[in-house]
């Protein structure tokens, strides 16, 4: 579990660093990831057992995993209006 997560961290800082992975919870096939960020919303995703086991070891199944990832992420990020209108 603790590889699982770190993975799952290290990606959703790499995609997303405004947002921070605040639980997994590991469950008979696959694992829920709650994920938070800078509008104080909580999204929730969830994520099949083979589908992280595969992103440790293939390049290609860490960047499907990482657009899973990045879709969770963005909806806690609230974009900060920049005056521009």
């Amino acid at each position: 579990m603790n590889e699982a997560r770190r993975l799952i961290e290290e990606i959703v800082t790499n995609v997303a660093p405004n947002a921070t992975v605040i639980g997994v919870e590991e469950q008979h096939d696959g694992y829920r990831v709650s994920v938070t960020g800078t509008s104080g919303v909580v999204a929730d995703c969830e994520l099949p057992r083979d589908a992280v086991k595969a992103a440790g070891r293939w390049r290609e199944a860490r960047a499907r995993l990482a657009v899973t990832l990045k879709r969770c992420a963005d909806d806690v990020d609230a974009p900060i209006p920049d005056g521009r209108g």
